[in-house]
C-alpha cells in the first residue's frame, strides 16, 4: 500500500504541471483562448486515449506491469517536456506524456481493491487518494517558488524536468509490489497466487505472532467465465453489467468535473477576480492542499455511512460551494468558499474510485475501471475543460462554476436513483452480476 500511494503522490504532481505553468506558458508563447484551450487539456486527451486499452492490458497481463512500463514511460516523458521549443511540440509531448500516465492512473486503485479486505477497502483507498492531493499540492506550490524567481524561459522547464524523478520509483515497485493474487487465480496461475498470499500471510504471521494459515487447494477444473474473458467491451455495455456502467460513467464524469475545474483553471480564475499572478498560485495551492484533510474524512466516513450517502453528501456540499464560489469577492471569502468546494468536492474521489471497482469482476476489473475513468475524464477533463477558457470570457467566474456546480448536481441524481450500496461486501459479493 506503501508503494501505491507513492505511484499517485508521483503522478499526481504531472497531472498538476499543467494548470500551474498556464499563466507561463500564455505569456511566453502568446497563447490564443484556443491554444490555451489545446495546451490546458492536452494530457487530458493522452489519458483519455491511453488509459483504456491499458486497462485491458492490465487484465491480460497483470496490474503490476502495466503500472511500471507506464510510470517508465510518463517520466521520460515529462522530462523531456522541459526542453519543448514552442506551444505546439509541448502540445504532442503532453498528448503522448499523457497516455502514459493513463496506463498508470486506475491501476493503484485496482491493485488496492484486490488486495484490501472489505471493511478497509475504502479506508486505504481514500488514503492513498489523499496522497494525489499532495502531489496535486506540490505543483502550484513548487510554481509559487520556482516561476516568480527565475525568468519565464526557466522556471516551468524546471517544473517538467522534476516530472522525470518517477522513474525511480518504477525500480522499487519493480522489486516490492507483488502482482494481484486475485489476478492470478483469474488467470487459473494458482502457483503464483499461493506464493504471493504465503509472502503476504508469513509477514502478518510474524507481526501477529499466530501460526500461518492453511491455504485452500486449487481447483482441478477451473476456467474463467468466457462470456467475460472473451468479451470485455461487450460485458461492460450489455446486461447485466449495462446500468452500473452508465451509472458509474455518469457518476465519475460529474464529479471529477469538480476537481478539474479547480485544478486546471482555480490560477486563472484567481487572476481575473484582480489578483496577482503570485497570489493566484498561493491560493490555488491552499485551496487544493485542504482537500487532503478532506480525504482523510472520507476515509473515516466511507465505511460508517457507506459508498453511496459519502457520494451524495460531500458532491451535493461542493455543488453548492461552486455555485457560491462564482459571486464571491475578498480574499478571505475567494479561500473559504474555495477550501469548502475543495475539501469536499475533491476529495468524494476515492469514494467514487472505491465504487467502481467493486462494481467490475476480477476478470474483467481494471478494463471495467478503465472505461469507466477513460470516459469520465472525457467528459469532465476534456470536454468540458475545452468549454470553460470561452466560458470565462463570456460569462467570467460566476459562469464556470454555476456550470461546474449544474454538472455535479445532475451526478448526483444518477448515483443516488441508479447506484447500488456495495460497503461490507467481499469483491466476489459487490461484483456480483445477479445483485441487480
Amino acid at each position: 500500500m506503501a508503494l501505491l500511494f507513492l505511484s499517485w503522490l508521483i503522478e499526481s504532481y504531472d497531472v498538476g504541471l499543467t494548470g500551474s505553468v498556464l499563466p507561463s506558458l500564455t505569456q511566453q508563447f502568446a497563447l490564443s483562448t484556443g491554444m490555451k484551450s489545446f495546451v490546458a487539456i492536452s494530457a487530458n486527451i493522452g489519458i483519455v486515449i491511453g488509459i483504456v486499452p491499458a486497462g485491458r492490458l492490465a487484465d491480460r497481463f497483470g496490474r503490476r506491469r502495466v503500472l511500471i512500463l507506464g510510470t517508465i514511460a510518463y517520466a521520460v516523458l515529462t522530462f523531456a517536456t522541459g526542453f519543448a521549443p514552442n506551444a505546439s511540440s509541448l502540445i504532442i509531448l503532453r498528448i503522448v506524456d499523457g497516455m502514459a500516465m493513463g496506463a498508470v492512473f486506475p491501476i493503484p486503485y485496482v491493485l488496492a481493491s484486490e488486495l484490501c479486505p472489505p471493511h478497509r477497502r475504502g479506508r486505504y483507498i481514500a488514503w492513498a487518494d489523499s496522497f494525489l492531493s499532495a502531489g496535486y499540492f506540490l505543483s502550484p506550490l513548487l510554481a509559487l517558488v520556482l516561476i516568480p524567481n527565475v525568468n519565464d524561459t526557466t522556471g516551468w522547464r524546471v517544473m517538467f524536468m522534476i516530472g522525470g524523478l518517477p522513474i525511480l520509483f518504477a525500480v522499487l515497485a519493480w522489486r516490492y509490489l507483488p502482482e494481484s493474487p486475485r489476478w492470478y487465480e483469474s488467470k487459473g496461475r494458482w502457483e503464483e497466487a499461493e506464493s504471493v498470499l504465503l509472502a503476504l500471510e508469513s509477514r502478518a504471521a510474524r507481526v501477529s505472532g499466530e501460526p500461518l494459515a492453511e491455504l485452500a487447494s486449487p481447483p482441478t477444473d477451473f476456467n474463467p467465465p468466457a462470456t467475460l474473458s472473451s468479451h470485455p467491451l461487450r460485458a461492460i455495455v450489455t446486461p447485466p453489467l449495462r446500468r452500473r456502467s452508465m451509472t458509474l460513467w455518469a457518476t465519475f464524469g460529474g464529479t471529477f468535473f469538480i476537481f478539474y475545474s479547480i485544478q486546471i483553471f482555480m490560477p486563472t480564475a484567481v487572476t481575473k477576480m484582480g489578483y496577482t499572478l503570485t497570489s493566484a498560485f498561493a491560493f490555488t495551492a491552499v485551496i487544493v492542499g485542504v482537500s487532503i484533510p478532506g480525504k482523510l474524512l472520507e476515509s473515516w466516513v466511507i465505511e460508517r455511512w457507506g459508498r453511496k450517502p459519502v457520494i451524495i453528501t460531500f458532491t451535493v456540499v461542493a455543488a453548492v460551494a461552486a455555485f457560491a464560489f462564482g459571486f464571491v469577492r475578498g480574499a478571505l471569502p475567494i479561500l473559504l468558499i474555495g477550501c469548502l468546494m475543495s475539501f469536499f468536492g475533491i476529495a468524494v474521489d476515492p469514494a467514487v474510485k472505491t465504487y467502481t471497482s467493486e462494481n467490475y469482476p476480477t476478470e474483467i476489473r481494471a478494463w471495467g475501471v478503465a472505461t469507466t475513468e477513460g470516459f469520465g475524464r472525457l467528459i469532465s477533463g476534456v470536454v468540458g475543460p475545452s468549454f470553460i477558457p470561452v466560458v470565462f470570457s463570456h460569462f467570467g467566474v460566476a459562469g464556470v462554476y454555476s456550470l461546474v456546480g449544474t454538472v455535479a448536481l445532475m451526478a448526483v441524481v444518477v448515483v443516488a436513483v441508479f447506484g447500488r450500496e456495495t460497503r461490507g461486501l467481499t469483491l466476489e459479493e459487490s461484483a456480483n452480476t445477479f445483485a441487480d
